[in-house]
């Protein structure tokens, strides 16, 4: 499908892309944003080429994922995220407007916006698949990793206790 050098130019381009767009993932998880999101993002587009990069991927989607349920499952937790999504939103749009800020320009100011409309997103996914899951009967995604989380206590402390009956 593709020569030599197209396969290897597609290739770099897809490194440095998917590398970049980690690195913002990674700077993200200290700054406002979505970092989760877009590193899961990051090892999304790097998939593409190297296989390493997909089981990264899956575990990327999922924390995103939980943090995202584990919102939607807390009404206050859910209402802070909305309203932080719109403060992004609107520090944005003064960023872009007030040239006095530090760093005042329509990348900057774009930039955050768009952290906002991806934390909105995510948000209104999570209460969509939430809603969805309690109108079936079903467990909601968060109900879902509060199992898990408590299978996984409850197995630890069977361990636990059974290194101090061996060790006894």
């Amino acid at each position: 499908m593709f020569s030599g050098s197209a396969r290897l130019l597609r290739r770099i381009a897809v490194t440095v892309l998917g590398l970049a767009v980690l690195g913002v993932g990674i700077a993200l998880l200290a700054l406002p944003g979505p970092g989760f999101l877009v590193i899961a993002l990051g090892f999304f587009i790097l998939s593409l080429e190297y296989e390493w990069a997909r089981s990264r991927f899956e575990q990327a989607r999922s924390k995103a994922a939980d943090l995202a349920d584990q919102a939607a499952a807390r009404p206050l937790y859910s209402v802070f995220t909305i309203l932080f999504g719109l403060a992004m939103v609107a520090a944005g749009i003064v960023w872009i407007i007030d040239d006095a800020l530090p760093a005042s320009s329509p990348w900057s100011g774009g930039s955050i916006i768009f952290s906002g409309l991806v934390v909105l997103a995510t948000m209104v996914v999570s209460l969509w698949q939430a809603r969805q899951a309690r109108e079936h009967g079903e467990p909601t995604p968060a109900e879902l990793i509060e199992r898990r989380e408590q299978a996984e206590r409850e197995q630890a402390e069977r361990e636990q206790a059974g290194v101090h009956t061996r060790g006894a």
